[in-house]
């Protein structure tokens, strides 16, 4: 449930899919009877089941292999829902009991301190480990304390963080964080003072991170650091790139190493954006549903915008974590334009959800706070040249290991990459790789990516500890 979310916003899609999905109230035609009261199972759960049932077998894109489970012998609805699903092809569908927060996340407000971090052990003979701030949201309490992209975490509230206590002090909403200097030997020294930080209840966590303008002999370098796709900062993320037009830039950077997704709609936006104005209506996307909602089968086409940059190729930095709309810019572009992608292989999410909960016509009169986010759509660029088997490799792999300058700064070492490629049209690879960083032999932890799940809060992935 901590993997990243890619949703759709049409208000035309709701509506379609609620003429034919049926209601899942109780009423006096159907009666919900245990069979043979093998099982006792309250009505509140079999209401709960019956909304999964009806719902999965219309909408879940893998609806003609689910499971032949009785809903009336499920104790467990949430056991129930994952169930369900298609293994191994679905590792993104979700349930929660709470749509509040899922429709607050969806909207980037939830419980968080305001940064990203990433996890590495000191050395492979140590149990020690320390947390890299990869970025700082603005105006959170991160920002606030002072934090900022490549901060090293040493001890929180005095203690050295180890794999055994992380979790637990990681987790907490008020810490004292000792920061921390790593020489090139691997020993680290603290920063002092320590610093407090407080996690906010409700954190409006604004998606653009960063923005620069670079002027190179050659070309008018543009970059965009970006979170994540909410619809809502469409407006903000249309103004970057009037700003963009207005400088001149003739080349664009956009890093989505930390974008796990979101909206489809605001990834048509930035597509329509980035794209060649020649190819302004042709197909960007083609969304194919289950045999049941395929006459609502579509194309998603390049938007007519003003601020459209024009462009011949642009570079896209990427990580393991790069999901779904992020993937959705890449090979949606790339039958148009030369697309040059930096960093490490993308996650490999070809599919989107949609949140569905109870009474979609009229939220005011739900009867229960569960909702699903199935996946419903396989998602194929203009020529269908996608391996759904894997994720997108990378032109030139890169680590995202060196914390040596804030995000947009030319010095970045992701930027400077493709600064010296747009400038060059080559990498020194050797030289670059040589870079001092001071983070260069700690290990990552093994699938350790502190979460912001809609479901519970901040979070971690379970065993991220393996060897």
């Amino acid at each position: 449930m901590n993997l990243p979310i890619f949703k759709t916003s049409n208000w035309w899609l709701w509506m379609a899919l609620f003429a034919v999905v049926p209601m899942t109230s109780c009423d006096d035609d159907e009666k919900i009877e245990p069979q043979e009261e093998k099982i006792e199972i309250s009505a509140e759960v079999l209401k709960i089941n019956k909304f999964i049932y009806d719902n999965m077998n219309a909408l879940y894109y893998w609806n003609e292999e689910m499971p032949d489970l009785n809903y009336r012998e499920e104790t467990d609805s949430e056991e129930y829902f994952y169930k369900l699903l298609k293994d191994p092809d679905d590792r993104w569908s979700f349930i929660t009991d709470d749509i509040d927060a899922l429709e607050n996340y969806f909207e980037g407000v939830f419980k968080s301190p305001g940064y990203s971090i990433q996890g590495y052990f000191v050395n492979e003979n140590s149990s020690q480990v320390v947390f890299i701030v990869e970025y700082v949201y603005r105006n959170s309490p991160a920002s606030e304390a002072g934090l900022r992209r490549g901060d090293l975490f040493y001890k929180i509230n005095g203690k050295i963080l180890t794999s055994e206590n992380y979790q637990e002090l990681l987790a907490l909403d008020d810490k004292v964080i000792t920061l921390g200097q790593m020489t090139q030997e691997g020993q680290i020294t603290a920063i002092e003072p320590a610093i407090s930080v407080q996690s906010k209840e409700d954190l409006v966590q604004h998606p653009i991170l960063a923005t620069s303008i670079t002027e190179t002999e050659t070309a008018t370098i543009g970059y965009l650091a970006y979170a994540s796709f909410i619809a809502s900062y469409d407006d903000e993320l249309a103004q970057v790139f009037t700003d963009f037009k207005a400088a001149g830039v003739d080349e664009l950077v956009l890093d989505l190493r930390y974008n796990g997704g979101g909206s489809v709609a605001t990834a048509q936006k930035l597509a329509s954006m980035i794209v060649p104005a020649a190819a302004n209506q042709q197909i960007f996307i083609r969304e194919k549903y289950n045999d049941f909602l395929s006459q609502y089968n579509f194309d998603l086409k390049f938007d007519v915008e003003a601020n459209n940059l024009n462009l011949e190729r642009v570079y896209v930095l990427t990580t393991s974590g790069t999901a779904s709309a992020s993937e959705m810019i890449i090979y949606g572009l790339a039958p148009y334009m030369d697309v040059f992608q930096i960093g490490d292989e993308t996650h490999g999410k070809y599919y989107a959800s949609i949140t569905w909960s109870d009474n979609m016509e009229e939220p005011e009169k739900r009867t229960h706070n569960w909702a699903i986010q199935p996946i419903v759509i396989k998602s194929e660029n203009v020529d269908n040249s996608i391996n759904y088997l894997v994720g997108l490799a990378p032109d030139y792999e890169l680590d995202d290991i060196r914390y040596n300058a804030d995000l947009g700064d030319p010095e970045e070492h992701f930027l400077a990459v493709a600064i010296e490629h747009i400038t060059t049209g080559s990498i020194n690879a050797a030289a670059l790789k040589s870079a001092s960083s001071g983070f260069q032999n700690i290990k990552a932890i093994k699938g350790f990516k502190e979460s912001r799940d809609p479901l519970h809060g901040t979070m971690f992935v379970e065993n991220p500890l393996l060897p």
